[in-house]
């Protein structure tokens, strides 16, 4: 069984314990570095809002004139 917990390094606490997780033979620390809007937005091939929406219409316009 395996346990996750996230930890909010900004603090001195949190970094010792980390700093005293990393000592335990039965833990392992994997540090990630969370993602800026940008980089998420950009990995999904999202698209500005305008864009989708004027895209939304113009489908449902097309769907709606051929009932």
């Amino acid at each position: 069984m395996k346990t996750m917990v996230e930890i909010d390094t900004r603090t001195p606490q949190a970094k010792q314990f980390v700093k005293f997780t990393r000592t335990l033979p039965f833990a392992t620390v994997v540090e990630s570095k969370k993602k800026d809007f940008k980089e998420a937005v950009a990995q999904c091939d999202g698209r500005p809002a305008g864009e989708f929406f004027d895209e939304l219409r113009r489908q449902v316009k097309e769907h709606f004139n051929h009932a």
